[in-house]
């Protein structure tokens, strides 16, 4: 099981990526909220069909885990990975390989 790293575009407020996830294609949509000062991500389905909305993304915190009933959500986990051990939500430039917080994915086993 290899974990795959997220390539994400630090400093960019709102982008949008496919990435395959298990072997299915997801559309991922980011969204960074000044206001909150918080990364937000949408996980679409390869036709770009909205499967979940404005999930916060939290340091070190399983995202998919209360989702996985669904069929259309990957069967494995998203985590916002804060390599420093500080534990607080990625800002618009800390977010990124390389940056402070990486999201990963680890497949379902």
């Amino acid at each position: 099981m290899t974990t795959l790293t997220i390539p994400t575009t630090p400093g960019e407020p709102f982008y949008v990526q496919r990435t395959r996830l298990d072997e299915r294609d997801h559309v991922l949509h980011f969204s960074y909220s000044q206001r909150t000062e918080r990364w937000y991500l949408s996980v679409h389905d390869d036709e770009d069909v909205p499967i979940l909305l404005g999930l916060k993304l939290i340091a070190n915190w399983p995202l998919l885990r209360y989702y996985h009933a669904d069929t259309r959500v990957p069967p494995g986990e998203l985590i916002v990975v804060d390599l420093t051990g500080d534990g607080s939500p990625p800002t618009l430039d800390e977010l990124g390989p390389g940056r402070r917080c990486e999201l990963i994915y680890q497949p379902a086993a």
